[in-house]
């Protein structure tokens, strides 16, 4: 597994496991919304730096060979 690919897995495992984990699926608010809004709200906005990231390692992997 080339280690770009690791990169966005780190967002999508934390909104993969954000029912299971109890500080997050809890009744109360984090900036007035719903934990779970902010929690997902903010590993989606997360994605676009992490898939930015992957392209730019991808790239840089390219331009060696």
């Amino acid at each position: 597994m080339r280690a770009y690919y690791l990169v966005p897995l780190i967002p999508a495992l934390a909104l993969a496991i954000m029912p299971f984990l109890p500080f997050v699926n809890s009744a109360g608010l984090w900036f007035g919304l719903p934990k779970m809004m902010v929690w997902g709200a903010v590993w989606c906005v997360l994605c676009t730096p992490a898939l930015l990231i992957t392209e730019r390692m991808m790239a840089r992997r390219g331009e060696d060979r």
